[in-house]
């Protein structure tokens, strides 16, 4: 029998309410929980949890307590899962706590997933990664299918929505509660951070502008990514790194990178931009390298021609 169609819209609704402001909660589910009997969701979309930012967090929460209840669900066997507020409570055990406030709601396990997604999307520190991540959990319920599965599908009903008229329903009023871009829109543009090299993936977690790591992340040599994420760390536009990404025809590797060096070298205020030691280097270097390529040749000896014999 096939999976019955989560509802991401109803469900989204519900959750966001008709304005589209958090509506989880309610006053007659709020109580204080102790925090051993809390743990984490395995739907959180959140990865990383900064230390630093957690113990920025911990102080505040020493001073003035937890000010945002977390959001929680009965769990089987005992004990609550945290469905939204995982960083709070970690963070409250940090600062010495022994209880949260806490709503409790009823959820089923699609709509955990969902509140989780929702809660991160609305995160002002949210990152282009996790962005997409919790978006591609929206899509995935929306159209019944794990989350590793959903991007090929999205994918196929971008050339061929006639073939799931439901589905692409779907996807169009769940990403139309969210606000901002259409399904489509999010396929073909950030949502290719999903098939980033773990190094450029890591490197649009730490604040690298996603449209950067795509000109990257084409490259398929690990050393020349690391070189072209130094450039976009130092501010080298997206076109400037599609050009020094783009493979030239007839090119070995030793000539490609001249080439890239040559295009890195004619870029305005490159030098400028480049830390004092660094930019003293490379001046050096570019001296050295002038006076390698203007140098004269020295004078070939006259050689000995023996007389012709007549």
């Amino acid at each position: 029998m096939a999976r019955r169609r989560f509802d991401a819209s109803a469900t989204l609704s519900a959750l966001l309410g008709p304005d589209g402001a958090a509506d989880l909660t309610s006053r007659d589910q709020l109580r204080a929980l102790p925090l051993d009997a809390l743990s984490p969701t395995p739907y959180q979309p959140r990865g990383e949890f900064d230390g630093a930012s957690l113990e920025d967090l911990a102080g505040s929460i020493r001073e003035n307590g937890v000010l945002q209840p977390v959001l929680v669900r009965p769990r089987e066997g005992g004990g609550y899962e945290i469905v939204a507020g995982e960083r709070r409570w970690r963070a409250a055990r940090l600062a010495g706590l022994s209880e949260i406030p806490a709503y409790i709601r009823d959820l089923t396990d699609d709509q955990a997933a969902a509140a989780s997604a929702v809660e991160n999307l609305l995160r002002e520190d949210l990152n282009p990664v996790e962005e997409v991540e919790a978006k591609r959990r929206i899509a995935a319920l929306a159209l019944g299918l794990p989350d590793e599965e959903v991007m090929t599908r999205l994918r196929h009903l971008l050339d061929h929505p006639e073939e799931d008229p439901e589905g692409v329903s779907q996807l169009d009023a769940a990403f139309a509660r969210l606000g901002g871009e259409k399904w489509q829109s999010f396929l073909r543009n950030k949502g290719r951070v999903l098939n980033l090299p773990p190094d450029v993936k890591a490197a649009v977690r730490q604040g690298l502008d996603y449209r950067k790591a795509l000109a990257v992340g084409g490259v398929a040599d690990a050393r020349e990514r690391a070189r072209l994420l130094t450039l976009a760390r130092e501010g080298a536009t997206v076109a400037a790194l599609t050009e020094a990404a783009r493979p030239r025809r007839g090119e070995g590797p030793a000539e490609g990178r001249r080439q890239a060096i040559v295009r890195t070298l004619g870029r305005k205020r490159f030098l400028t931009a480049l830390p004092g030691e660094r930019r003293v280097r490379v001046e050096e270097l570019l001296e050295e390298l002038d006076r390698l390529l203007h140098e004269k040749e020295p004078s070939e000896k006259p050689t000995r021609r023996g007389r012709r014999s007549g």
